[in-house]
């Protein structure tokens, strides 16, 4: 291979490095922009041992609060993400999921 042949290909090596950087620096910023975006879902669950309905958000280690009566924690998270512009999911004391269609959320 003669030194012309040589030089292109190592040039074009480095050209394909500098899009795979470029493309990878993308890449990074559009995940960043979809973790900042995205919002956690709030989810209510009963508790058996403390026999509370609580309120955990998404990815929180902490529980958000906590209420005895699930019509309590209803109106609780419905509160909370109205605020915040998020959804929630609610269970069953069974820990069943339960549809949002068979939510009655009182409002008083």
């Amino acid at each position: 291979m003669c030194f012309s042949k040589k030089k292109k290909n190592i040039q074009h090596n480095e050209d394909k490095k500098v899009e795979n950087k470029q493309e990878n620096v993308e890449i990074k910023e559009q995940e960043e922009k979809e973790r900042a975006t995205k919002k956690g879902v709030y989810r209510v669950v009963f508790d058996k041992e403390d026999k509370l309905w609580k309120i955990k958000k998404d990815g929180a280690k902490r529980v958000i609060d906590s209420k005895k009566t699930k019509d309590e924690a209803l109106k609780r998270v419905q509160e909370l993400s109205e605020s915040q512009d998020t959804k929630f999911v609610v269970y069953k004391k069974d820990g069943k999921f339960q549809k949002k269609a068979n939510l009655k959320i009182k409002n008083d």
